[in-house]
């Protein structure tokens, strides 16, 4: 039993030793590390940021033979079509079928009072057009009738006080914003019997996605003095048509990006700039 006992306090002894000795070499190395005597670890690089550049076509090019400052009026034809009911007024997407024809897909903002999320389901091998932020001006700002300069100079200076612009696709950055502007050419009639307007603003062309399910997010904010517009929406598109090989090439690794990604970046472009 005293054998017994001696050993137990032996081996306790040396347990409490080693605890010791291994709490010291932390220490000492915390010290070494300090001092630059030891090499410190390197942080893990940050992950990259994958952009989706190659799904926009740039402001400046055509698509089908025509300028996107033809198609941006076309929009706006598009969205007189609705009787009283704009799209851009549409909650749930219900509406993104409707009026539509010819190569080019329109989707539609908000007119900046709530926040959308919408599903749309739209054929294959479609270009997609949609507005970040943008504005149909009808007068100069004094209510009375003014030459389409004066209008064109009246939606550009709105356009100038664009602070942020975010596109999302399937999670990944689509672009800067800020190319993306497109000032319209001359005034024309958006609706029968209305007075001819201006446009200018800031619009996205996608090229045809593949086929399948994808999510684009929008985000763009407007401040002049007390006015202020924000844009804030949210499509899941049912990409129509056979199975594409690539049809997840544009799925972001670590999950689907939205409505709240899209808003949330949006706030942390603003804080930088």
């Amino acid at each position: 039993m005293r054998i017994r006992a001696a050993s137990r306090a032996a081996l306790a002894t040396m347990c409490a030793m080693g605890a010791l000795l291994a709490a010291g070499c932390k220490e000492a190395q915390d010290i070494r590390e300090e001092l630059g005597w030891s090499k410190q670890p390197d942080a893990p690089p940050p992950a990259p940021v994958v952009s989706l550049e190659d799904r926009w076509v740039p402001a400046d090019a055509a698509v089908a033979d025509a300028s996107q400052a033809t198609w941006a009026t076309r929009w706006w034809q598009w969205t007189g079509r609705f009787d009283g009911q704009p799209p851009y007024a549409d909650r749930d997407g219900s509406r993104c079928a409707q009026h539509q024809d010819g190569p080019v897909w329109f989707l539609a903002g908000t007119d900046g009072t709530f926040d959308a999320v919408r599903t749309c389901a739209i054929p294959a091998d479609r270009h997609v057009f949609v507005p970040l932020i943008a504005w149909a001006v009808a007068d100069a700002g004094s209510g009375s009738a003014a030459p389409c300069t004066q209008k064109q100079q009246r939606a550009a200076n709105f356009v100038e006080h664009v602070f942020t612009g975010l596109v999302l696709l399937d999670g990944r950055p689509v672009g800067q914003y800020q190319r993306m502007r497109v000032a319209g050419g001359e005034c024309f009639t958006a609706t029968t019997g209305e007075a001819a307007v201006a446009t200018d603003g800031y619009w996205l062309m996608l090229k045809p996605l593949p086929a399948g399910q994808h999510t684009l997010a929008i985000a763009a904010g407007y401040r002049e003095g007390p006015r202020q517009s924000l844009q804030n929406f949210q499509y899941t598109l049912e990409v129509q048509g056979v199975d594409a090989p690539d049809a997840d090439a544009v799925a972001q690794e670590d999950g689907e990006g939205g409505f709240d990604d899209a808003a949330d970046l949006a706030d942390e472009v603003e804080a930088v700039e």
